[in-house]
């Protein structure tokens, strides 16, 4: 008995030991949670100055009512939310809370996690989203369509410039400026018909402000045109678009959009297009060979050629080819010619078509071309002034008359001349040409009153080959009446150049006594 006495006492003890154990460790032991919470959707695509709502919901799983508390952390201070005032939830009521979260600069440019925490009896539930990162796109869109190809002075382009958004609210174009190519004008008609026109000076741009329409488009078309010289070629328009969300500065953006206008001389193209060489390499040559040969043989009062054989002009080809080459060298220096003519007279400042040219170049050119063509002509008649006054005293010409003949060989110091025959007709053999033939003269016949003594004075001055006192005695004589000049019927008709000749080998008189 006294055994079982004494183990008692330490059963007993053991168990308050047990009881008293437990009762220390319970506030040790975590309490089981009483709102169970969630976020929707996972994650958001935000740009810059964007919102979206995150639905949090939260549920009391306890028969207990619960004091709940919402807290919003994000990873950065870029994405904020809206505060969730706390609440109770009753025994078992579920309840959602739409929180607005809104990125309101870029941050760091990574996606950001957002945390709500869920405090409720001395116990917290988390649940999260992330925000993606997105770039902030453009209030507005626009593209040039249609870009307008050979634009010259006499033939403007059209092109359509389109400006859209895709946002839901309206959008308003605060600025709409256009800088377009150098030497060109452009016009575009905004919304409600006002035309606005810029050139190359920035200074002549006018405002076009409008608004846009949700989710909408407009087309503005557009006119371009050039003035004055150009430099042919793509060129860019460039436009520059601002434009911004009502109210909203941090949504204001400036695009810009480039158009290119390919720009032309009028019909210079078509001429590029026909001839497959530049124009003004070889225009003004061909112009000024064609005119001042022209000029040259055919508008020389004192230079007589005779015709040439058709055979001897060799082919056209060859002649094409020598009148391209000439005229290729002569534009190279038209070229330089052509800034200092157009300073010195019409339209009095230099023009200089290597570098920027338009239709009214055409014509200067044509001009001045024609104008060197006629200086090189007047050159040429001047330089042949010379040789053109000796022939014309020296030379004898089909036509003249028998004393002119007389005149113009008694300076070549002789009365006598070889005797040759053309197509089986007589003549004297003035002078054997360079490559042309033989100038043949007929013989002259001197008539005389019978017992003249100017029969005997005659025969002697031709015997002693006296010239000039023998045109000098017949001159004096058909002045005076006592005799007249004629050319010898057996012989040629007149002065001629003569292809062959036939030579007798003998001299003759050129004056001859008739009876």
């Amino acid at each position: 008995m006294r055994g079982v006495r004494v183990g008692l006492p330490r059963a007993l003890a053991c168990v308050f030991a047990v009881v008293w154990l437990l009762s220390l460790g319970a506030p040790v032991m975590a309490a089981e949670t009483p709102v169970v919470v969630s976020v929707a959707p996972a994650q958001i695509a935000l740009a810059p100055g964007r919102s979206a709502v995150v639905l949090v919901s939260l549920a009391n799983t306890t028969d207990k009512r619960v004091p709940v508390t919402v807290t919003a952390v994000a990873a950065e201070d870029s994405v904020i939310t809206s505060p969730v005032a706390p609440f109770e939830l009753a025994p078992g009521q579920s309840r959602t809370e739409a929180v607005t979260v809104t990125r309101r600069s870029e941050g760091s440019g990574q996606d950001v996690g957002l945390s709500f925490v869920v405090d409720s009896r001395a116990a917290s539930a988390v649940a999260g989203t992330t925000v993606k990162a997105v770039p902030n796109p453009p209030p507005v869109t626009v593209t040039a369509e249609a870009g307008p190809d050979r634009v010259n002075e006499n033939r403007p382009g059209s092109a359509t410039l389109v400006i859209g958004t895709d946002r839901e609210g309206p959008v308003r174009v605060t600025a709409l400026s256009v800088t377009p190519p150098p030497h060109t004008w452009l016009e575009v008609t905004c919304p409600g018909g006002r035309v606005a026109r810029w050139d190359e000076n920035p200074a002549t741009g006018q405002p076009c402000e409008f608004d846009l329409a949700p989710r909408s488009k407009v087309s503005l078309p557009v006119r371009v045109g050039t003035e004055g010289a150009v430099v042919p070629g793509t060129r860019p328009a460039v436009f520059r678009v601002s434009a911004q969300e009502p109210g909203r500065a941090e949504t204001a953006v400036s695009l810009v959009v480039t158009m290119p206008v390919t720009l032309e001389v009028f019909g210079e193209s078509d001429i590029l297009q026909a001839l497959g060489v530049p124009v003004f390499l070889v225009l003004p040559g061909v112009i000024i060979v064609l005119t001042a040969g022209f000029l040259v043989r055919r508008c020389s009062p004192w230079r007589r050629r005779p015709a040439v054989d058709e055979e001897q002009a060799g082919s056209v080809v060859a002649a094409a080819t020598r009148t391209a080459v000439l005229g290729v060298l002569l534009s190279l220096g038209m070229a330089k010619l052509y800034p200092v003519l157009t300073a010195w007279f019409w339209p009095g400042e230099p023009r200089d078509y290597t570098r920027e040219h338009a239709f009214l170049d055409f014509y200067l050119v044509f001009g001045y071309s024609f104008a060197v063509a006629t200086a090189i002509w007047l050159l040429v008649l001047l330089g042949d002034l010379p040789r053109a006054l000796w022939a014309a005293t020296h030379v004898p010409h089909p036509g003249d008359a028998p004393v002119v003949l007389l005149r113009k060989l008694s300076l070549r110091r002789s009365t006598s001349f070889p005797l040759v025959e053309v197509d089986d007709l007589t003549g004297v053999l003035v002078r054997r040409t360079r490559g042309e033939g033989y100038l043949v003269a007929p013989r002259v016949v001197v008539t005389t009153p019978a017992g003249s003594a100017l029969r005997t004075r005659v025969e002697t001055l031709v015997s002693r080959n006296r010239p000039v006192r023998l045109y000098c005695a017949l001159r004096w004589a058909v002045f005076r009446g006592r005799a007249e000049l004629g050319y010898r019927s057996s012989d040629i008709d007149e002065v001629l150049l003569a292809p062959e000749v036939t030579i007798r080998n003998l001299e003759v008189g050129i004056a001859q006594i008739g009876e």
